[in-house]
């Protein structure tokens, strides 16, 4: 099975780490993911949150919005091709997901497509390259003219907006990081991201519990709900309410879900080196690796009836299926804006799950049922 993965910043945080540690995990099924795309991601709302600010505190219905949008400092919805709703960013900011609040990542460094609607013109994405595999598929899906290219020097804003948002997602979490730790809850995902010997790592991770897991993530607020926790124990744990909880009593058999998940610890530098070492004419700066940045829309060819900014994540997508290159896709969609894990076996539900969602979709124990059918 060829799963491709496309996720936020944490999320694709998760599956490298899943396949970085899996030989001391005992688990390689997250191998099954030959493609991994990850979206731009400056914050996030859990769905009950964004709710009640869209509707209790600016009295619009969720099921009234056809599609969000994030332009100028606002959240727009718009139905009808008309706004319905504008929400200053910094009014949303109480109802920002905590664990949002202490990630360094905005483009999501660890994948092999970075996707987002900053630095480019309306109705274009931003695509960071980051690996050869992606490069081949974005030229391949060019030449077949599902999108249309131009390199992001090409283009205004540029590169330069995307770093600014970079480094500022990083200093406002390394400051909100500190302030914890000055209160007791220390980021320890964070201060292990230069760690060299990784066998460290695993050795803590043994001594630890569930009740560890709650204690220096769940309760510490820095957990982000991806669930790998409970994909690695599904026997043992599960997701209730955005929160992963015990099915039973017994914690002491769960140090692989504490290894596992990407807060409590995650050495960046080593899992990047693994990553792209073997890559030629690789850039690293603020944005992470990466080979080099285009500007990318969908055409006609692509065959979507929906789509946000410029489609290339549906599109290219579209292409990797049509051509074989993979078999499934593991993303996510929503009903009335809750979000839900998705599995696209084919186009029609490729498109149907397109567009972008600001609630987050737990969607880690799904991919796992996927790659081990």
């Amino acid at each position: 099975m060829k799963l491709a993965y496309v996720g936020l910043p944490c999320q694709l945080q998760a599956l490298r780490k899943l396949q970085f540690f899996s030989e001391d995990l005992e688990q390689t099924w997250a191998d099954s993911v030959t493609l991994s795309i990850g979206l731009f991601c400056r914050e996030n709302w859990a769905y009950t949150c964004f709710r009640a600010m869209v509707e209790d505190d600016f009295g619009v219905k969720l099921n009234e919005v056809e599609k969000f949008d994030i332009k100028k400092g606002k959240i727009i919805g718009n139905t009808g091709g008309k706004t319905i709703l504008k929400i200053p960013l910094p009014e949303s900011k109480p109802f920002v997901r905590i664990g949002c609040k202490v990630c360094l990542d905005f483009s999501g460094e660890l994948c092999d497509l970075s996707v987002g609607a900053v630095g480019t013109p309306p109705k274009t994405s931003t695509v960071i390259v980051r690996t050869a595999r992606g490069m081949e598929l974005l030229k391949a899906a060019g030449e077949a003219g599902y999108v249309d290219i131009k390199h992001i020097d090409d283009v205004k804003p540029g590169v330069k907006l995307v770093k600014k948002l970079t480094d500022d997602k990083r200093e406002e979490s390394l400051e909100e990081a500190q302030q914890r730790e000055k209160a007791g809850y220390i980021s320890k995902y964070i201060s292990t991201m230069g760690i060299n010997n990784t066998e460290i790592i695993v050795e803590e991770a043994k001594t630890k519990s569930f009740a560890d897991l709650e204690k220096d993530v769940i309760d510490a607020g820095m957990c982000v709900s991806c669930g790998t926790c409970v994909s690695i124990s599904p026997d043992k744990l599960k997701m209730d309410e955005e929160r992963p909880k015990l099915r039973d009593k017994d914690s002491k058999t769960l140090w692989k879900s504490y290894l596992a998940c990407p807060r409590t610890s995650l050495p960046v530098l080593v899992m990047s080196d693994d990553l792209f070492s073997h890559e030629e004419n690789v850039n690293r700066d603020s944005l992470g690796h990466y080979i080099d940045i285009f500007a990318v829309r969908v055409t006609e060819k692509a065959g979507l009836k929906k789509w946000q900014d410029g489609g290339a994540v549906t599109a290219l997508l579209a292409y990797a299926m049509s051509e074989g290159m993979i078999d499934e896709v593991i993303s996510a969609k929503h009903k009335y804006w809750k979000p839900e894990p998705a599995v696209s076996k084919n186009l029609e539900e490729l498109y149907n799950s397109a567009g972008t969602i600001y609630s987050y979709a737990t969607n880690m124990p799904v991919l796992r049922e996927e790659a081990e059918k």
